[in-house]
């Protein structure tokens, strides 16, 4: 046993210096604990404990969604801040898109490149605010994110235009004043055109691509969105179509128009007469010829195609298509060179049939209409026919295709009065055009978009910068531009189709599986004449006597060939005709589908189409372009 120095033992739980220590074995911790004295710190039960963990806990996570609720605060701030920059911005820049075309469709030069920096500037300011990293957040978000991630793709895309397309029209609206192009003493001069044309050309390509993306981008969610991006696509597509128009220009005037005093050129010219309709316009009825030497004018007389002998054999080898569709007179016969409504094909049977009846060579082909002369005599003011009747911008087409057949005149009278207004017209035009050619160009801009004026070159180089246009006439055979053609062929053989009104209307009906977008066609045909008026129809109009079906048709009766051609890689889904019936026929002709009916009009009667049609899923974007043969009076003009 242990004793310590005091003699006490240790381990004695009786001895503590003479204090007995009582003993605890019997108590627990918590009673000990809850019966210390006052004053002396207790510990706190593990329920207590937890109390106060999950209030700390609380207290934390009340913390934390205060901060997250401040940054989302601050974060909405300035996205709000941001977006009304963006709105901001791309308002600038469609005010300046606006400004532009009109400023270079005007010539002004000053205004031109003032309206590209504005344009940029309002891009510029609403990339750097959509490149923030901040955008890429609302992405994620389900559905909306979507509308989000369009509204950044227009902007990269603007941005792209802002960048590389510009600086080029820029350039090119420093070196081309439009107010410069002149047309005096029948020369024409364009200074600054040859020098613009690589700007041009290089601005063009950045802008059709650029216009292809918009139209590719899928439709927001947002019905305020989807408006707002069909404007600017809407904006920008005019705006690369009205570079594309300059640039061609530049790309071909120069060499079409000898403008260097290099190459002499010979045109040969036919004025089609739209009362005996045609697809490309209408029956090709006066051929003449146009020169140029150095960019100075002259125009041969033009004869009637009466005058023009029929050939008994193929003129250049028909297609077996061809064949089917438009008959061997397609190949044989001058006035029936455009029963196809493929422009470049017609122009090469015209080349041709000159050729062989006046043994000249010709350079290309150029077609008008009574339409394009009113349009040009609009600007430059009327002009007195040899027979003293006034022609001006209001009454050409009129006279033309209507009044002159109720005079007194033979046939052959009639055909040498339009063969010598198509001359004195268009002479009238090259010789009274000084200081108005900025006036002029737009108004053969708006009458070539048209329809009214087409042109085909035989030179390679040329046509492939001509290819592609309005101004070609092609088919449309790229299945990336979905394109329903409609086309009109007189069956009459007379001049009733004045009195034929017609429209055409589109619509999306559906998207397949595949991708590819189904349309519907609505093709309205009428005989607006009346019944009162067929007695005092001229027989030259009626056709009565004249056509081969002279016994099966009835005077004031108008009988038409319709070809309806489905998009390039598409086809003709159903339809559903007036009558009842289906298409006479349906072929193909170039790689495209077309179904092809006869329709027969009596005086007041309407016929209808109801077409479904079908684009190739590799076309770019939806909406379904139309080319028609174009119209002859003040209606609107959907063709292309």
């Amino acid at each position: 046993m242990p004793v310590d120095d005091q003699g006490v033992d240790s381990n004695d739980p009786k001895d503590d210096g003479g204090i007995a220590t009582p003993d605890l074995s019997g108590f627990t911790k918590s009673m000990l604990e809850d019966d210390a004295p006052h004053g002396t710190r207790r510990r706190m039960s593990a329920e207590h404990i937890a109390r106060i963990k999950r209030k700390h806990r609380r207290r934390r996570i009340l913390l934390v969604v205060c901060v997250l609720l401040l940054a989302l605060i601050a974060y909405a701030a300035y996205m709000g801040y941001s977006a009304l920059k963006v709105k901001r911005g791309i308002e600038q820049a469609v005010q300046g898109a606006s400004a532009v075309s009109s400023a270079i469709q005007s010539g002004n030069t000053q205004a031109a490149q003032s309206a590209i920096a504005q344009f940029s500037q309002g891009i510029d300011e609403a990339y750097r605010q959509t490149s923030q990293p901040a955008w890429a957040v609302p992405t994620f978000i389900p559905y909306y994110g979507t509308d989000v991630s369009v509204v950044r793709n227009v902007i990269e895309i603007l941005n792209t235009i802002s960048d590389q397309a510009l600086p080029e029209l820029s350039t090119s609206a420093a070196n081309l004043n439009i107010d410069s192009v002149s047309i005096k003493d029948s020369t024409i001069s364009m200074p600054g055109l040859a020098e613009s044309a690589e700007n041009l050309a290089h601005a063009s390509t950045v802008l059709n691509d650029a216009n292809v993306e918009l139209n590719n981008l899928p439709t927001p969610h947002i019905a305020m969105l989807a408006n707002a991006l069909d404007q600017a696509t809407a904006k920008f597509g005019s705006i690369a179509n009205l570079v594309d128009v300059f640039s061609r220009i530049a790309q071909v005037a120069p060499g079409m128009l000898d403008l260097s005093n290099s190459s002499p050129r010979t045109y040969l010219v036919i004025a089609q007469n739209n009362a005996e309709v045609r697809p490309t316009g209408g029956l090709p009825a006066s051929w003449g010829t146009l020169s140029v030497r150095g960019g100075a004018i002259s125009i041969s007389d033009f004869v009637p195609e009466t005058q023009l002998p029929l050939l008994d054999r193929p003129i250049l080898e028909e297609t077996t298509e061809e064949l089917g569709l438009f008959g061997e007179k397609l190949v044989t016969t001058p006035h029936d060179v455009n029963f196809t409504p493929d422009y470049p094909r017609a122009a090469q049977l015209a080349q041709a049939m000159w050729k062989n009846a006046k043994q000249q060579d010709t350079d290309g082909v150029i077609m008008i209409d009574p339409v394009l002369l009113q349009d040009l005599l609009k600007i430059t003011g009327g002009m007195t026919t040899s027979a003293g009747t006034r022609l001006d911008g209001t009454n050409t087409v009129q006279y033309l295709l209507h009044d002159i057949y109720y005079e007194n005149l033979t046939p052959d009278e009639q055909d040498r009065v339009f063969s010598s207004v198509a001359h004195d017209a268009f002479q009238h035009v090259v010789s009274s055009a000084n200081g108005k050619s900025s006036a002029l160009l737009q108004a053969v801009m708006t009458s070539t978009s048209n329809g009214h004026l087409k042109i085909w070159s035989s030179h390679p180089d040329e046509q492939t910068h001509l290819s592609g246009s309005v101004i070609a006439g092609e088919l449309e055979t790229k299945p990336a531009e979905p394109t329903v053609g409609v086309y009109f062929s007189d069956g009459t053989q007379g001049k009733m189709d004045w009195y034929l009104d017609r429209s055409i209307t589109t619509k999306k009906a559906k998207t397949l599986s595949s991708g590819a977008q189904n349309y519907s066609v609505h093709i309205t045909m009428k005989n607006t004449l009346n019944e009162s008026d067929v007695a005092s129809l001229p027989r030259y109009v009626s056709g009565e006597g004249m056509s081969e079906r002279s016994e099966d048709v009835q005077v004031g009766e108008i009988w038409t060939m319709v070809y309806v051609y489905a998009p390039a890689d598409g086809r003709l889904v159903d339809w559903k005709l007036s009558d009842g019936k289906s298409f006479d026929t349906i072929t193909t002709h170039k790689g495209l589908t077309v179904g092809a009916k006869r329709v027969v009009l009596k005086p007041g009667e309407t016929f209808t189409f109801d077409v479904t049609v079908q684009a190739s899923f590799r076309a770019v974007g939806e909406r379904l372009a139309i080319r028609q043969t174009p119209l002859m009076r003040d209606e609107t003009e959907s063709s292309r």
